[in-house]
């Protein structure tokens, strides 16, 4: 039993440098996406047609190796119906499944909802926080809004071909916040998901 498993594992180690280089070791790229996300979460396969179920995003995403950072902007609008800006920042692994032409992705990270300052209210720009929850920017730093903002995960599919990069994945919004995970033994009340996105993203590589 014990020999059969170190051979499976001397295979594995043996296979990780032939699929590591298949693909770029650093890869640095901009691009841009479509995520449709409907307000029920059991509304996922209807309301492709409304316009309000989409979002279109920015972000900036660099990987080594296995190890992939992502940073994404998504214009919004806040539940009391201003414009403002959703921040996703993820931290995940990529791990290749057919060299560049196919890699798993999945990861976690934190977010931050903020509206500016609007010529149409006069209230200051401030902070959209878990549970529906608004801070002023003038009581809370940014650093403390993401403490109390909803934690972000995804899993996904991404393709390396060339310079074009591209990803499918789902993305879902936990009912932890980020505060609530480092405070709280039970960490794995993140995987409680309060909202489900679908998201496709199209990049380029920089470098």
């Amino acid at each position: 039993m014990h020999k059969s498993t170190a051979i499976l594992i001397l295979i594995i180690i043996l296979m990780v440098p032939s699929t590591v280089g298949a693909r770029s070791l650093l890869n640095v790229s901009l691009g841009f996406g479509a995520t449709y996300s409907p307000k029920e979460l059991d509304d996922i396969s209807l309301g492709f047609q409304d316009p309000d179920n989409w979002m279109f995003s920015g972000e900036l995403s660099a990987r080594f190796a296995f190890l992939q950072g992502q940073a994404m902007v998504y214009p919004i609008t806040c539940s009391n119906e201003e414009q403002g800006v959703l921040l996703v920042g993820m931290g995940s692994m990529s791990l290749p499944v057919l060299g560049s032409l196919l890699a798993l992705e999945f990861g976690a990270g934190p977010s931050v909802t903020y509206m500016p300052t609007s010529s149409s209210s006069p209230r200051s720009s401030y902070y959209e926080l878990a549970n529906g929850v608004y801070a002023d920017t003038e009581e809370k730093t940014f650093t403390e809004a993401m403490f109390a903002s909803p934690v972000y995960l995804q899993i996904g599919l991404g393709s390396e071909v060339g310079p074009v990069g591209l990803r499918i994945r789902w993305l879902m919004e936990s009912n932890a916040t980020l505060g609530s995970v480092f405070t709280s033994s039970e960490w794995w009340g993140m995987f409680a998901i309060d909202k489900a996105s679908l998201s496709l993203a199209l990049s380029l590589k920089m470098f």
